[in-house]
């Protein structure tokens, strides 16, 4: 029996670029590949469970923040690109639950009834003024990790005052 290369391919462990074209925002292909090397080089979950201050940790957050703020010309991240960066996992974890980190806030984003597509367009478009931030990203980021994950963060930046949430606010009409 003959197989194809695709089928080899899956057999190997790889992921075919034709699954990625399938159903994925090509704006997402970024997310998808950092999720990918990150799963590549990533120790088990048990390893990951006794390193301490583990659980829960957002450094996949900020480094997919830091990401979208490039995408969209910023140095900087703030928390509209956190948000970005939770709803681009979000998707990407929809279509492909292998790769996505423990804990994304998923029945919180899916409250939003926003997708990444839109989000992203607002902001490229710079159609809503954002008031600066109250704090930093990094203190959001740092309360996220000593509360438990991606839950805790959601719910503080759209508990508060930030541009994430006036983003949601404005689009929500």
């Amino acid at each position: 029996m003959e197989t194809t290369e695709q089928e080899h391919e899956q057999e190997q462990g790889a992921r075919p670029d034709a699954a990625v074209a399938k159903g994925l925002d090509p704006l997402l292909h970024p997310t998808r590949e950092a999720l990918l090397a990150r799963g590549a080089r990533r120790a088990p979950r048990w390893k990951r469970l006794l390193q301490p201050g583990a659980a829960g940790s957002p450094a996949w957050i900020r480094s997919e923040a830091d990401a979208q703020a490039e995408r969209l010309g910023r140095r900087t991240p703030g928390t509209e690109h956190v948000l970005l960066a939770l709803l681009a996992v979000r998707e990407v974890a929809l279509q492909e639950p292998e790769l996505a980190p423990e804990g994304v806030g998923g029945e919180l984003l899916d409250g939003l009834a926003l997708g990444y597509a839109r989000v992203f367009a607002a902001l490229e478009a710079a159609t809503v003024t954002l008031p600066a931030d109250p704090r930093s990203v990094e203190a959001y980021l740092t309360a996220a990790a000593a509360d438990g994950g991606t839950e805790p963060l959601l719910r503080a930046l759209l508990g508060e005052e930030t541009r994430a949430r006036r983003l949601v606010e404005a689009l929500s009409r």
